[in-house]
């Protein structure tokens, strides 16, 4: 191993540990020895040391599981490293305690080269894979991985049901293995045997795992010849002559389960079969009307791979033929994608792309545009391009707006399309309460963190996107501060490093943040609960009554006038060409300013605390809910209701407290001196509890 280049890769690991650096010594650790120098793995302490009070990311965790599958010694400090690697590398659904026990990431029983086999195990593992366990001699098929750390594993054949099986077995021994055709040769004695050299091959390609010889012994042994007596099967694993296999003669249509669908389909597929006739179409319908919801449910990714296989060949009055039994039954085709469950949509992030851009094409046959929008706001961004060649983007736009719910991918999209797509109106939603909203998302799916991590990059690190976000700004600063403040996913160093950033944007926003919004921002707990922070920013305090008001006003503008105002934009998009269309022009600012105010509405409502004023307690001070006596120095009396944010009234004295005036009464006691806007001066003459009537109209 070149010292010298270790040297360098090491002090540049510690200072700054990004992905090309670590990568290149990770493949420089490969070459340094079996097993690696003891003086070698003393000096990599530095890096331990470096990086052992902070979380790791992705490129720092797959360096140190790199590094545990080299023949490195062990020791408790890299054990705990190992333990935040896993938790960087996988989503959080995978890191719960029971996995993390099966992993045997922090038991020193367990050699680091067993544990990054069992990682390599976890992390291929997933729902249709053919498994074989070498200590029961079992074939089986991998369901879903429940809450306790058990994986269910369908016996094949379906003759001896399902079994729920340790995870720690699993990830210890499991061949893990690719569907397909070939594999029903090694399992099913009843088809006739593969020689053993063909059985060598097809476990060689289709394991996901390596495979030894003793085990791929052991698996023909308990797969095509099971039925061969000890003497017969030596000979048999000792001979390359090839064996007889059945042909498959059954056609895809006739399948009786998904998996075997899927086999035919995959066996057609690779014979170049042709066009599905109306018979087979037929037949797939009546297949797909027999399929149990719980069995689509289960296996949705099968089912998607098999109805995105069926595209090519057949016409699109077969499609809707065949398909129209899985409108509602398929998860992946959710009667409402707005308001589905995420892992209903996880398929779309796990096809490969050529299915996706067959399945997107037929859900445009089958659905309306507006659907595909709501799947839009919805899916993964891996399927965003192939989905939305089928919508407008004026539908996107509008769906938004009516929704105000996406997730990162979606925004990630609009960016990552900005220039390739004609409308100027999608842009306008790359804005920092869109994309605060959509990043405090938490506990999403795997499928959805990549673009989550990568939006969140964009925020913290690109020039280009932060001068979007205060474009979309405009002048209102203050609501850009404002969502920054209320944003919780940043640490501390993370939103100061961001506000710098911004304020080499933007002159105004620096002056507001050098005002004192900066540090209201700092020290409004933003980002990784901290026990020892302040609480936070005091909730905005309001009467019973107008809280109710500001919440029908919002009801109203997401029930009433924004659907209206989307059937106004139809209405006048029927009329042809945008550009002398008065009617779509108005709809569109009535769509941009409902928007407006929904957001409004929303950031005000979500920090509002309604008060009972027959609650509150009146003594000598001024507090929200009181009737307090201004006297002046000229012998001038005033008397005024002090009020809620939202309570003012000029014309019956109702002051609200975050008015000027208000902040200066707020909380003086009776015979304090006040000085007022305008610089003149009173004292506090008196405070009064409210009135009975004024108590009864702000609690109604």
């Amino acid at each position: 191993m070149d010292s010298a280049a270790f040297e360098d890769l090491l002090v540049a690991a510690t200072t700054s540990p990004d992905k090309k650096t670590l990568e290149k010594l990770l493949a420089l650790l490969a070459t340094a020895g079996n097993p690696i120098p003891a003086s070698v793995v003393e000096e990599l302490n530095l890096l331990w040391e470096a990086w052992g009070n902070d979380e790791l990311d992705d490129a720092q965790g797959a360096f140190c599981i790199g590094l545990a599958a080299l023949p490195m010694t062990d020791s408790p400090v890299f054990r705990k490293l190992l333990a935040q690697a896993v938790k960087a590398v996988l989503p959080n659904y995978l890191s719960r305690p029971p996995i993390m026990k099966a992993l045997g990431v922090r038991d020193e029983n367990v050699a680091l080269n067993d544990f990054a086999a069992r990682l390599q195990r976890l992390r291929v593992l997933k729902n249709g894979l053919i498994v074989f366990l070498p200590s029961s001699g079992r074939w089986g098929i991998a369901g879903s991985l429940d809450s306790i750390g058990s994986l269910a594993i369908n016996t094949w054949g379906g003759t001896g049901g399902a079994a729920a099986v340790p995870l720690d077995i699993v990830l210890r021994e499991a061949v893990l293995l690719t569907p397909g055709p070939e594999l029903i040769k090694l399992i099913d004695s009843t088809r006739g045997m593969v020689s053993s050299a063909d059985f060598r091959n097809i476990v060689k390609r289709k394991a996901l795992v390596p495979v030894s010889d003793d085990v791929a012994k052991l698996m023909a042994k308990n797969g095509c010849a099971k039925n061969l007596d000890a003497a017969a099967f030596e000979k048999y694993w000792a001979d390359n002559a090839a064996g007889a296999a059945a042909p498959a003669t059954r056609r895809a249509c006739d399948g009786r389960s998904l998996k075997e669908v899927d086999l035919l389909l995959s066996a057609e597929e690779k014979a170049g079969a042709g066009n599905f006739s109306d018979a087979e179409a037929a037949a797939f319908n009546r297949f797909f009307s027999n399929l149990k919801p719980d069995t689509a449910a289960r296996d949705s990714k099968l089912l998607a791979s098999i109805v995105a296989r069926l595209a090519p060949r057949a016409t699109s009055e077969q499609l809707k033929q065949m398909l129209s039994p899985l409108t509602g039954k398929a998860l992946f085709w959710p009667a409402s994608p707005a308001t589905a469950d995420l892992n209903c949509l996880a398929v779309w992030g796990e096809l490969p792309a050529k299915e996706l851009e067959q399945l997107a094409r037929i859900t445009a046959e089958i659905f309306p545009e507006e659907y595909l929008a709501e799947c839009a706001m919805r899916v993964p961004l891996k399927s965003l391009n192939a989905l939305c060649a089928a919508v407008a983007d004026e539908v996107l736009y509008d769906l938004f707006i009516e929704q105000k719910s996406c997730t990162s991918d979606f925004l990630l999209w609009i960016w990552k399309n900005r220039k390739k797509r004609e409308s100027t109106e999608l842009p306008q939603l790359l804005n920092v309460d869109n994309v605060s909203r959509a990043l405090s998302q938490d506990n999403l799916p795997k499928a959805w963190g990549a673009a989550l991590r990568e939006l969140r990059t964009l925020l913290l690190n690109n020039a280009d996107f932060q001068k979007q976000l205060i474009q979309a700004a405009g002048d209102d600063v203050s609501m850009f501060a404002a969502a920054l403040q209320g944003a919780l996913f940043l640490s501390s160093g993370e939103r100061q490093s961001l506000m710098v950033k911004l304020s080499r944007v933007s002159p105004e926003l620096r002056s507001y943040l050098e005002d004192g919004a900066g540090q209201r921002i700092l020290k409004a707990g933003i980002g990784k609960i901290d026990t020892d922070a302040p609480a936070g920013n005091e909730p905005n305090y309001t009467s019973v009554k107008s809280h109710k008001r500001l919440m029908q006003e919002l009801d109203d503008i997401i029930n009433i006038h924004i659907p209206e105002n989307r059937e106004a934009l139809k209405a006048a998009r029927a009329h042809g060409d945008f550009r002398e269309n008065s009617e779509f022009d108005a709809a569109k600012e009535r769509r941009n300013f409902l928007g407006r105010r929904r957001s409004e509405l929303e950031r005000e409502l979500s920090r509002i605390q309604p008060v009972n004023m027959r609650s509150v307690r009146v003594e000598d001070t001024a507090v929200i809910g009181s009737e307090v006596e201004l006297k002046y120095d000229d012998g001038e009396v005033e008397v005024y209701q002090l009020l809620g944010a939202w309570d003012g009234d000029p014309e019956r004295k109702f002051l609200a407290y975050r008015t000027r005036l208000g902040q200066a009464v707020l909380n003086s006691k009776v015979g304090d001196s006040i000085e007022v806007p305008g610089g003149r001066k009173c004292v506090l003459a008196a405070v009064r509890p409210l009135s009975e009537e004024i108590i009864a109209e702000l609690d109604a």
